[in-house]
C-alpha cells in the first residue's frame, strides 16, 4: 500500500494542466448547480445550465473512471481530454450501475426516515436512529461490494454485465482483503468530507470566491485523480 500511495501522489501531481482541466469541469458542474437555482432566470436558461452541468457531471465520472481502467491494464499516463463520446458512455453506465446497486440502501432510508416513524408512535427517534444506523451499515456494506463491481467493470473495458458478475466481484473482493477494502472506504470517506461537502458547498454559497476556485480547480480534481489511480493500482495487482 505505501507504493501504492507514492506512485498515486506522483500520478496526480505528473500533469497539472489535466488536473486543472478536470478541475474546470469540476468547477462548471457545482457552477451549473448553483445557477440553476437563482431566482430571476429565463426557464430555458436554467434548463440549459442544468442539462450542461449534467452532461459535463456524466463526463467527468466518465473520465475517472477511464483513469481506473487504463491503471488496471497498464497505463501510467493520464487519459487525454479525448473520446468525449466513448468517455461520456464510461460515465453514464457507471452512473446507470451506481443508482442500481445503491437503491435499495435509498428506500429502506425513505422507509424508515420519512414513513416508518409513523407508524411507532410519539416518540420514533429511538427506533428512527436504530433504523439509520442499519441504512448506514447496509449502505457501507452495498458500497464495498460497489466498488469490487467497478474494478470489475475496468478489468472488461466498462461492460455493464461484468458488474453484476457477482462470481467475480465476490472473489475481487476477498482478494482485496481487509486492509485495502478499509483503505478504499477511508478515501472515500475523506472524498466525501472534502470534496462533496467542503469544496462544493463552497462553490455553490460562493461560486467566484478565490478559495473556492482553487479548491475546485485543484484540489477536487487532484483527491479524485488519486482515488482513481489507487484503486487502478490496486486492481492491477488482483490478477482476476
Amino acid at each position: 500500500m505505501k507504493d501504492i500511495i507514492i506512485d498515486s501522489l506522483k500520478y496526480s501531481s505528473s500533469n497539472w494542466v489535466k488536473v486543472l482541466l478536470l478541475g474546470l469541469v469540476v468547477f462548471l458542474v457545482d457552477l451549473s448547480d448553483a445557477l440553476s437555482f437563482l431566482g430571476g432566470l429565463a426557464g430555458e436558461l436554467s434548463f440549459t445550465i442544468i442539462v450542461t452541468g449534467l452532461i459535463l457531471g456524466i463526463y467527468q465520472i466518465g473520465f475517472i473512471f477511464r483513469i481506473v481502467e487504463e491503471t488496471t491494464h497498464g497505463s501510467d499516463t493520464m487519459p487525454k481530454f479525448d473520446k468525449f463520446w466513448n468517455t461520456f458512455l464510461h460515465g453514464m453506465k457507471e452512473g446507470l450501475v451506481t443508482v442500481i446497486y445503491f437503491i435499495i440502501p435509498l428506500i429502506l432510508i425513505i422507509i424508515g426516515v420519512f414513513l416508518f416513524g409513523d407508524l411507532i408512535g410519539p416518540n420514533p427517534m429511538d427506533i428512527e436512529l436504530v433504523i439509520i444506523i442499519f441504512v448506514l451499515f447496509l449502505a457501507s456494506i452495498t458500497y464495498l461490494i460497489y466498488q469490487a463491481a467497478v474494478l470489475n467493470m475496468a478489468n472488461h473495458h466498462g461492460t455493464i454485465n461484468s458488474a453484476f458478475d457477482f462470481k467475480r466481484i465476490f472473489k475481487k473482493a476477498r482478494n482485496m482483503g481487509i486492509k485495502r477494502l478499509g483503505f478504499i472506504y477511508l478515501l472515500t470517506v475523506v472524498f466525501a468530507v472534502t470534496v462533496e461537502s467542503t469544496i462544493h458547498d463552497a462553490v455553490t454559497s460562493n461560486p467566484f470566491d478565490l478559495l473556492s476556485i482553487i479548491s475546485a480547480l485543484l484540489i477536487a480534481p487532484f483527491i479524485l485523480i488519486f482515488i482513481a489511480r489507487t484503486l487502478g493500482l490496486i486492481n492491477r495487482t488482483l490478477e482476476i
